[in-house]
């Protein structure tokens, strides 16, 4: 698998007051209806120390292709159109292509 072809999405979401661990386990939830074979190399959802009601998504997918794939299939969208009503605002966010990847299990010594 070639990092070049790698597609990468990053985002940040502001739930609604109070909401935030709700709309993880929607997102977590949505990234799980996608099921294994998505495409879907990896995914982080991630708590802000300076908002409580903000958090930041990371998702890396072996391309383009099968990110669209899989965020337009219907077990994915009807996750997907329960999110809105948690949100305090419009998402941000952005697309790229990786350059580098590594992983590491953790409890490796680097």
């Amino acid at each position: 698998m070639s990092d070049e072809k790698m597609f990468s999405v990053f985002g940040r979401m502001t739930a609604q007051p109070g909401r935030r661990d709700e709309l993880i386990a929607l997102l977590v939830q949505g990234f799980r209806a996608g099921g294994e074979s998505g495409g879907l190399v990896g995914y982080s959802v991630n708590t802000a120390f300076d908002d409580p009601d903000t958090i930041w998504l990371t998702q890396l997918w072996v391309d383009k292709p099968a990110h669209d794939a899989t965020t337009r299939s219907e077990p994915v969208a009807a996750v997907s159109q329960r999110i809105p009503p948690l949100l305090a605002g419009q998402p941000e966010g952005c697309y790229g292509n990786a350059v580098h990847v590594h992983t590491r299990v953790l409890g490796d010594e680097a």
